[in-house]
């Protein structure tokens, strides 16, 4: 029985061998696979075609498209801080409506008495941003008119 068995092996043993390292090579394969120029396309269009984005399906697959294009000329390089460009667009700005722009990019106050409100969802067409500074103005009295007596 040893005997058949070891046969076994040696006949089927280079076959078994590389069924084996298929099978553990398999998902480093995948990710290659995965990483490949056109893979991210393919995962893009597939998501078009199911309905998975907030974009209509003609839009999608335009967009996904166009970055195919842009990804192969290398022309897709974001290294940036999301948080660091906002910022960036709100130094452009002026002084007026710096502070309040700072506030929505940060989605946090930055000067008293300053409220920001956020609403909406990219899914739903856009994320809605408000800022609201209440400032003290100069107390105004409004004078009351005299009071006359009962009219007939």
């Amino acid at each position: 029985m040893t005997r058949n068995h070891h046969f076994a092996l040696r006949r089927f043993g280079a076959s078994a061998l590389f069924g084996a390292v298929a099978l553990l090579a398999g998902p480093a394969l995948a990710a290659n696979a995965a990483s490949a120029p056109g893979a991210k396309y393919q995962k893009e269009r597939a998501d078009c075609e199911a309905g998975r984005t907030a974009q209509d399906r003609a839009t999608c697959l335009r967009e996904a498209g166009a970055a195919a294009q842009e990804r192969k000329r290398d022309g897709l390089q974001n290294t940036g801080n999301p948080q660091g460009n906002a910022l960036d667009r709100c130094n452009n700005l002026p002084a007026k409506d710096k502070t309040d722009c700072i506030a929505r990019a940060q989605n946090a106050p930055v000067v008293p008495n300053q409220k920001v409100t956020t609403s909406g969802s990219v899914a739903g067409g856009g994320v809605l941003k408000e800022t609201t500074t209440t400032t003290p103005g100069q107390t105004i009295i409004i004078p009351l008119p005299a009071a006359s007596g009962p009219t007939k």
